[in-house]
């Protein structure tokens, strides 16, 4: 039996870059959207003696704004790696794509639900257009809306919202009122999913130079917890279960695309400054798109970062992605997968956090406790 393989898909092309962003996403480039689909699926089919291998069993597209581009791209897409599965094996395959609720129109749905494209994820991040207004964001509540109404006119009834938080101008009140609008959207318009996610400021992003110059204005410290807090509760009493740090799902909607990242599952990532996981590598495409696309037509090499990771180095990074999942480490399965036992290698670390109250022990289970969800960070830092 074919062992699974997940497939993301960048699409690194948008309308405008949103102020927080730090992905690898290009402005008003419509002229290099060809050449460069066309570069990534012959990327895709120099890989088809990895992918005959494999049972593709999870496609991402992310970006950028996926849904920025004419749906014939996607199908393109879909076409090629069609050609490693049959037909009938694809229509068990959890297909997402990102889309922004200002790019995704009902025809441009249609033609995704037609190509086999079974789960959308939605740009959201806040139902309120002062807020959306001040992170960047093309779209407004009413644009969210009518997507989801497209959505579900499309035929496609697995659609995940993301949100975040702290953002500026955002007070708790407001937060609670986008938490209550998505359950209130969530039988009509088939939300399965939530990813709220923390907002990071990076360096030399519109939104960090906003804040500097105090144009904007973050939360405090007590707010943003007040918040966290909310989330949990509401979402929990919605029916969405925590099952990661920053995912929320109804009963058997998790991701199973991030699944695959968090189980330290193997994956290929096609595009500009896609990553991948492959018999214990980890290496990064190039940013560029020119160099990308020249790269792929005259075969030179593509990647701009690649490690080797020795055992040592899979276990801690097992566990760190795992510590993230709500259902944590299971003692036993670590010592199937690495034929060593956790405690004799990490022994000195968990016994730190355990008896420091960020990690519960619980029947051969690993799991963060409450307060090691809030200093996550300092937890994965003994592992690095």
């Amino acid at each position: 039996m074919k062992e699974d393989i997940g497939i993301y898909i960048h699409i690194p092309f948008c309308n405008r870059k949103c102020y927080y962003c730090n992905f690898t996403s290009f402005e008003k480039k419509e002229e290099k959207i060809e050449k460069y689909i066309d570069a990534l699926c012959i990327e895709i089919l120099k890989n088809s003696e990895i992918l005959s291998e494999y049972n593709i069993k999870t496609v991402y597209f992310g970006g950028g704004t996926p849904s920025y581009i004419d749906a014939k791209y996607i199908e393109k897409i879909m076409d090629t790696l069609k050609l490693f599965s049959k037909q009938s094996d694809f229509e068990f395959v959890e297909v997402t794509i990102e889309v922004n609720p200002n790019s995704a129109n009902l025809e441009k749905l249609i033609k995704y639900k037609n190509c086999g494209i079974n789960r959308i994820s939605v740009g959201v991040q806040s139902t309120h257009d002062e807020v959306l207004k001040n992170i960047g964001r093309l779209h407004n509540f009413s644009d969210v809306e009518n997507t989801l109404k497209n959505i579900k006119k499309a035929g496609i009834d697995n659609v995940s919202v993301d949100l975040m938080y702290p953002l500026p101008n955002l007070n708790l009140k407001m937060f609670e009122e986008t938490l209550e609008t998505i359950n209130c959207f969530k039988e009509v318009y088939n939300i399965k999913h939530v990813s709220i996610y923390n907002l990071e400021i990076h360096e030399n992003t519109k939104l960090d130079f906003l804040l500097k110059e105090k144009f904007l204005s973050l939360p405090d410290e007590d707010e943003e917890y007040l918040m966290k807090e909310m989330l949990n509760t509401k979402l929990n009493n919605y029916g969405f279960n925590k099952y990661e740090i920053s995912n929320y799902a109804l009963k058997g909607y998790e991701s199973k695309h991030n699944l695959t990242y968090w189980k330290q599952g193997k994956y290929l990532g096609f595009g500009v400054g896609a990553s991948s996981f492959f018999s214990g590598c980890r290496y990064k495409n190039i940013d560029d798109i020119d160099k990308y696309v020249d790269g792929i037509s005259n075969d030179k090499y593509i990647i701009s970062e690649k490690e080797e990771l020795d055992k040592l180095d899979l276990m801690k990074e097992y566990i760190i992605l795992n510590l993230r999942l709500m259902s944590g480490i299971n003692v036993k399965e670590f010592s199937k997968k690495f034929n060593k036992n956790i405690f004799e290698i990490f022994g000195t670390e968990l016994d730190f956090l355990i008896k420091n109250a960020l990690i519960t022990h619980d029947k051969n289970i690993l799991y963060l406790s409450k307060r090691g969800e809030e200093v996550a960070n300092l937890v994965w830092e003994k592992f690095i």
